[in-house]
């Protein structure tokens, strides 16, 4: 369905008409086409809506949700079902299990996309020996987990791929599961420049919302000079939907 409202308008009381420019194929990610929209009221662009989980230019989600929006969890555990998303490289990892390095057959899970997927899931959950203290931070207040949990993790950071990828998982463990999943790592992942800040649409109050922690960042909070690139080499500019 798509947001009776674009990411352009300024007020509730102005009126949109929005419309699919055109579908955009996608090989990995969503694992369907996504809609590049715009506005005859508002033509200032275009922008991509998301299915909620998924990142600009992502091949996995960063967060197991359904096309529609609820989480997907385990029935067993009650936690997220990570083996589907970005976050399965690092668990794996963390298990001593390293994909292979050359796999015809399923192109996903080679060891190179593997290493770039660790690298990726550390600058997201602060943990990359690239980020500094004052970064880390701020992610831990996105992500509403203990800064130290985050620094003791970042220690952890070693050349071997099953360390990273401990690293990784303590912060994973440490994350609250509730509603609010989803924005705080959309949040901490824009404070690296691993994408634009996001957009998500909220079907129950009829509005555009920003993507953030349910926790103010200090005052003062200031963007760090270290930034990451984005997860391909395609440009992470503009201004993003997230349906």
């Amino acid at each position: 369905m798509l947001p009776p409202r674009c990411v352009f308008a300024a007020a509730a009381a102005e009126t949109c008409a929005p419309f699919v420019d055109h579908y955009r194929s996608r090989k990995t990610g969503p694992g369907f086409a996504v809609a590049v929209v715009g506005c005859g009221r508002h033509p200032l662009g275009r922008y991509t809506l998301y299915p909620p989980g998924h990142i600009p230019y992502g091949r996995q989600a960063v967060v197991p949700c359904s096309p529609s929006g609820p989480l997907l969890r385990d029935r067993t555990t009650g936690q997220p079902v990570w083996a589907a998303t970005l976050w399965a490289a690092a668990t794996e990892a963390a298990d001593g299990q390293r994909w292979p390095a050359a796999s015809p057959a399923d192109e996903v899970r080679r060891r190179r996309t593997q290493g770039s997927r660790l690298a990726l899931a550390g600058q997201l959950l602060g943990v990359h020996p690239e980020l500094d203290s004052r970064t880390r931070e701020r992610i831990a207040t996105r992500l509403r987990v203990p800064t130290m949990t985050v620094r003791e993790a970042a220690r952890g950071w070693g050349t071997c791929w099953q360390a990273r990828g401990a690293a990784i998982r303590a912060v994973l463990l440490a994350l609250p599961i509730d509603h609010r999943l989803l924005d705080r790592i959309l949040a901490a992942g824009a404070i690296t420049a691993l994408w634009p800040p996001p957009q998500r649409w909220d079907p129950g109050r009829g509005t555009w919302v920003r993507c953030r922690s349910s926790r103010a960042e200090r005052p003062g909070a200031h963007p760090s000079p270290s930034r990451a690139s984005p997860p391909t080499n395609s440009p992470a500019a503009g201004r993003t939907g997230l349906s």
